[in-house]
């Protein structure tokens, strides 16, 4: 088994008690077949009914056969006031569900390989992936740095996932470059996906296609129009869903005070829209090049996470990539709007590392699980997509982010 990490992977230790957030709080957990089988039993001959707190799965299945029931607050019935785990205190770690045990590390399969990454969900993670310079070199098995990833061996090859694998590396490559912006990143990664089919047949002209597509879009002239208009009626939508369908959530409490600091407080739209421009222009985009790592490494750890997108053919893969930029979307106007609410404080980079971390942790909202255990977005929020444009929504993304 080959083994692929980042850098920060095991530099992490999760932080217990002195976390300024709980992992056990705010989300559906999850109880694998064996893990609620062993916790049943230990129930029955203990007489504690700890089972109680677990609910059977509508459509149980071997990975997601039941569900704990979390208390009223949001809270796991099973945290104590240290916020510690009493399962694992008093009956060992591997009486943990595997959601439990796993998290946030995070896994993709290639047979005989393997890709590690963490979730960003959590905020000691955010804060060591994020923030710093070579948290995103790779290491093979732990001990050395690699240039090129073979994340696929080579019993599973076939003309696509080689010149996926490629195309993975190159786009990887073209991430670290400080010299290209994020957005004409995310355009030239678009593109090279539509020709991926192609390349398939003419795998020789990788090279000269990606090369053509730097130049073409490493400048986007096309876009010299103001977008605060667009972004603010995504946002009001954005805040109804979520007032809607989680409104106990932490992201619903912090998408209304982002709706009021930007868009509530003032008497039109024409007015608010006025205050986005001047503080994206005169605070944002400074916040953001200052702290323009952040970003960086960000896209970086979702697409390691996510290597498939290049690989695999199955229908709604390429959604991870899109979902990457949404929460991107949304991290960033929630940061807009704390720097609005006080425009003339040196603001850290807390704000953006806290609001990429809380919509990480939120991010099952935005999507459903198709039968091959791919996303779709949610219904709602296609629909919110469509209205900036109802034909492509990767350029409705691409009109929101940059």
């Amino acid at each position: 088994m080959s083994n692929l990490n980042p850098n920060y992977y095991n530099k992490f230790q999760c932080l217990g008690s002195k976390c300024i957030e709980t992992c056990c709080q705010g989300w559906n957990i999850d109880v694998d077949h064996n893990s609620h089988s062993k916790l049943h039993d230990l129930s029955r001959k203990n007489g504690d009914n700890i089972e109680k707190f677990f609910a059977k799965s509508t459509n149980p299945t071997l990975e997601k056969f039941s569900y704990i029931n979390m208390k009223k607050n949001g809270f796991c019935p099973f945290l104590d006031k240290n916020k510690l785990c009493g399962i694992q205190k008093k009956y060992g770690e591997n009486y943990l569900p595997e959601t439990c045990k796993n998290f946030p590390r995070r896994k993709v399969n290639f047979d005989t390989v393997q890709i590690k990454t963490l979730s960003l969900a959590c905020p000691e993670v955010a804060r060591l992936c994020l923030t710093q310079k070579d948290s995103m070199k790779v290491f093979l098995n732990e001990k050395k740095e690699v240039n090129f990833l073979k994340i696929v061996p080579n019993h599973l090859h076939n003309s696509y996932t080689r010149v996926g694998e490629q195309l993975f590396n190159r786009i990887y490559n073209l991430f670290k470059k400080k010299s290209l912006h994020i957005p004409n990143l995310l355009f030239i990664c678009e593109s090279i996906l539509n020709e991926q089919k192609n390349l398939e047949v003419n795998p020789h002209k990788i090279d000269s296609v990606l090369d053509f597509l730097v130049n073409q879009f490493k400048k986007l002239d096309f876009l010299n129009f103001d977008r605060s208009t667009i972004k603010l009626n995504f946002l009001n939508d954005l805040n109804i869903f979520f007032q809607k369908t989680l409104p106990e959530s932490s992201l619903s409490g912090i998408l209304s005070n982002t709706q009021n600091e930007l868009v509530e407080k003032f008497s039109n739209l024409e007015e608010a829209s006025n205050n986005f421009k001047i503080i994206n222009k005169m605070k944002y985009e400074n916040f953001e090049k200052k702290n323009y790592r952040i970003f960086r490494n960000y896209f970086l750890n979702e697409m390691l996470g996510h290597a498939q997108i290049f690989t695999n053919q199955t229908p709604n893969c390429r959604n991870r990539f899109y979902l990457t930029i949404l929460c991107a979307i949304v991290s960033k106007i929630i940061t807009i709007g704390n720097i609005s609410e006080n425009p003339n404080k040196n603001h850290k980079e807390d704000i953006l590392l806290n609001s990429i971390q809380k919509v990480a942790r939120n991010f099952s909202a935005f999507i459903n699980v198709d039968e091959n255990q791919e996303y779709k977005f949610d219904l709602e929020i296609c629909a919110m997509l469509e209205k900036i444009d109802k034909n492509n929504i990767f350029n409705a993304l691409f009109l929101l982010f940059d």
